[in-house]
């Protein structure tokens, strides 16, 4: 791993490591973070990341975490990144009965001068920035279609965000009216970096420049907004794209999950 990776990903880790998620309450323990699901959302998943364990310690303190969910009844995911400490990490988390979910990579771009020119779109087909709650139903109906479930789930994050315009900005591509593709950005409070999520288009409109036009939408707002990066974990269809568009590769990240056990009331 390069110099200039690691420095990235130092840099992501002192942002955002102590900035709580929406709708989760944040433990800063000496050795990860843990964001522990409230209110409306409290059967969602737990996330635990940014690991730094012990050396020689390890095993204790993943079986720590486990047993910490396991009397809860709580489902979580543990996202690691290869440049987590120790860098066997997703090994060690697998020889305990997690499974990585398919690997993705983490990604930053520098804002600094940077010039994006609008991008010519196909006819017909216009940006919208989205502002009201009910315009969600654009952005989680084109995010279904593209991954075949229900993300219903998100609706309520994105209109807690919306409360707050600073924290995010949200964008939808229509074609003659239809929803075909969308992508948001959270601003994060004190961070340098502003984070791309959603970027996704419909098969019918791929290879037609709506995917780089939506990026490059997201790459101004987040200049104009005196944010110094934009971070993403970049899924395989997408990656070779924002490579091609200038994105630096800092390392590979996985969620990996390992399901509960339900402890029975005698």
């Amino acid at each position: 791993m390069s110099p200039e990776s690691r420095r990235l990903f130092e840099a992501y880790v002192h942002d955002q490591q102590d900035l709580p998620l929406p709708g989760y309450a944040l433990e800063a323990l000496p050795h990860l973070r843990r964001h522990i699901p409230l209110g409306a959302a409290a059967d969602h998943e737990a996330l635990l990341c940014f690991a730094r364990l012990s050396p020689g310690e390890e095993l204790a303190q993943i079986q720590a975490q486990i047993d910490f969910f396991q009397a809860r009844g709580q489902d979580f995911e543990w996202k690691v990144y290869a440049l987590d400490q120790p860098t066997d990490l997703k090994q060690m988390l697998e020889s305990q009965g997690f499974r990585a979910s398919d690997p993705e990579v983490f990604m930053t771009y520098s804002l600094r001068g940077a010039s994006r020119p609008a991008r010519a779109l196909p006819a017909g087909v216009e940006i919208r920035r989205l502002s009201r709650p009910e315009q969600l139903d654009d952005i989680l109906q084109v995010q279904a279609q593209i991954w075949g479930r229900d993300f219903e789930w998100l609706r309520a994050k994105l209109a807690s965000s919306l409360e707050q315009p600073e924290a995010i900005s949200l964008f939808c591509a229509y074609a003659d009216g239809q929803a075909i593709a969308s992508g948001w950005t959270d601003y994060p409070a004190s961070s340098r970096f502003a984070e791309l999520h959603g970027g996704a288009v419909l098969p019918a409109w791929r290879g037609r420049g709506v995917f780089s036009a939506l990026l490059d939408v997201r790459i101004r707002d987040a200049a104009q907004r005196g944010y110094e990066w934009l971070a993403v974990d970049a899924a395989p269809m997408s990656h070779p794209i924002l490579l091609a568009q200038g994105f630096t590769p800092v390392c590979m990240t996985w969620p990996l999950r390992r399901s509960h056990t339900p402890i029975c009331a005698e």
